[in-house]
């Protein structure tokens, strides 16, 4: 009776933290993808060297997150797409942006989180065998 009762108890624990965790994912990528966005949309740069790089920095950490962690890359892009299409609304036709700029609003406020396709979004795809006539 003991030992059922201390299991019940370690699993409940253990169920309480893997959830707690992803909560934290979920609200660290969140808030990160905001403050990300409002970087960018308040960027000043000097030359365009400088927003050259700062973009391809910005994409690369994207990449990077989407291989390491796509669901983390999922809530993050999410975030981000919420983020743009508010400034977005805000602004309308009285900011001036960057062309680097309006080349990753776009990309972000046209994301969808079933861009890239996997084998759950798809199905699997099964081929039978069937003999040739000839």
């Amino acid at each position: 009776m003991r030992i059922t009762t201390l299991l019940t108890v370690l699993f409940a624990l253990g169920l309480a933290t893997v959830v707690m965790a992803q909560d934290y994912t979920v609200s660290f990528y969140e808030k990160q993808a905001r403050k990300d966005a409002q970087n960018e949309q308040s960027a000043v740069f000097y030359n365009v060297e400088d927003e050259k790089d700062f973009w391809y920095d910005q994409v690369r950490y994207e990449k990077g997150l989407k291989t390491q962690n796509s669901k983390a890359y999922h809530i993050y892009m999410k975030a981000k797409r919420s983020a743009y299409s508010k400034h977005a609304e805000f602004c309308e036709n009285q900011c001036t942006h960057s062309d680097y700029y309006y080349q990753q609003a776009s990309f972000y406020l046209t994301y969808k989180d079933n861009q890239s396709l996997s084998k759950e979004a798809t199905g699997e795809i099964v081929q039978i065998a069937s003999p040739r006539i000839f």
